[in-house]
């Protein structure tokens, strides 16, 4: 006996179009990483090496008077609490220093 599974075209094209969204806004969002990802980055990595180790980053700033980018990691916590990763770049685009910052939803 065989058995097939049909599905109308129109369907399996939402299902695809569906999926690929969720992945690319994912992607755009950029990653969340875990306390434990927090200790691959070290003062003096490149921007190239951050990125291998943790992907692409929530925010990607440039403040004022400062001399290189900081990016900004999400790292789950608890329902109540939300806890972001900061690294900043120097003006030659090695890690300068890095900190986390928590952020009470209440």
């Amino acid at each position: 006996m065989n058995t097939t599974l049909k599905m109308p075209a129109p369907r399996m094209l939402l299902a695809a179009g569906l999926l690929l969204g969720a992945v690319a806004a994912h992607a755009a969002a950029g990653f969340s990483i875990s306390p434990a990802d927090e200790q691959r980055v070290s003062v003096g990595m490149s921007q190239a090496e951050v990125m291998q180790a943790l992907g692409r980053p929530s925010l990607n700033r440039q403040f004022m008077n400062e001399p290189g980018a900081t990016w900004t990691y999400e790292v789950p916590a608890g329902l109540e609490d939300h806890t972001l990763f900061d690294i900043d770049f120097g003006a030659d685009g090695k890690v300068a220093s890095v900190g986390e910052r928590f952020i009470d939803s209440n």
